[in-house]
């Protein structure tokens, strides 16, 4: 690897790490931050925060060490810990944005689904399927089954990759779909009335779109070059594919990138962040 590669990886991942742990400090010691929402929020900022700390850290060691030149180096444990945090991170963003998803398109339903318990199953299956997921690799050897890898990298493609894309592209789209419609209607009642409550509650809708927009945006940069790996690898094509040097650096970007939507559109989250600076810049103000 080129030394740019490293002093890039490495700067991401402190990035990637600071952020997402300030997130999980911030919606755990505040109490009123301790929503349904956030704790989908957390979830993900707890994958992000070990793709951090996994990512970039685990293919250095593995270089240094020349452990990804041995034979079946896709299943050493530096590799397995990279991808399982990363995957952890796909399932736990595809969670965060059906909940967004079911809170605009469907906020009726939202109230009785989205319960307390529900959230905790959800965000436990969301880590689960990783989990579950990268014991496959090491069944397969016990039970020697020889056409392994490529029903593996089938699985990988469709439950990790297209399906997440498919998904996050067509709750993006819906969301925007009744944004459009609710504030069609708002400009409708605004003639007739100087003030509506109803316009205010379509501005919080409005900041979660934001943020959804960007994470979804990133998202779908970053894995469109995974898709196009999977597929050549899938469909046994004879293409290098020797993209690690600006794959890796956007998996971590992608994390990085998180923590900072959430800091700039989640309207609860923002608002404790400023009070938290604001108190800060009084309190070392002098007298």
């Amino acid at each position: 690897m080129e030394a740019w590669f490293w002093i890039l990886g490495w700067s991401l991942c402190v990035l990637t790490i600071f952020g997402n742990g300030f997130i999980i400090f911030l919606v755990s010691s505040t109490r009123h931050l301790r929503t349904k929402t956030n704790a989908f929020v957390v979830s993900l900022a707890v994958a992000d925060f070990f793709v951090g700390l996994s990512a970039i850290p685990s293919l250095f060691f593995c270089t240094m060490a020349h452990l990804c030149d041995l034979p079946h180096a896709w299943l050493s444990w530096v590799h397995v810990i990279r991808w399982l945090f990363s995957y952890a991170s796909v399932m736990n963003l595809c969670s965060l944005v059906l909940d967004r998803y079911i809170a605009i398109v469907k906020p009726l339903k939202y109230l009785t689904f989205e319960t307390h318990r529900r959230v905790i199953q959800i965000i436990s299956l969301s880590w689960a399927i990783p989990v579950v997921f990268h014991i496959l690799p090491a069944a397969s050897i016990i039970l020697s089954i020889s056409s392994f890898f490529a029903i593996f990298l089938w699985m990988i493609m469709v439950l990790f990759e297209f399906l997440p894309c498919v998904m996050l592209i067509f709750c993006f789209a819906s969301m925007l779909r009744v944004i459009w419609k609710h504030d069609r209607a708002a400009r409708t009642f605004a003639k007739q009335l100087s003030f509506n409550h109803r316009v205010v509650f379509k501005a919080h809708e409005r900041s979660a779109v934001k943020m959804m927009a960007v994470v979804i945006s990133l998202f779908l940069l970053c894995y469109a070059v995974h898709l196009r790996c999977s597929f050549l690898s899938v469909l046994n094509m004879r293409i290098l594919c020797n993209d690690i040097d600006y794959k890796v650096p956007l998996l971590v970007l992608n994390s990085a990138v998180n923590p900072v939507a959430y800091a700039f559109f989640k309207r609860d989250i923002k608002k404790n962040i400023i009070q938290r600076l604001m108190y800060f810049a009084c309190f070392k103000k002098p007298n």
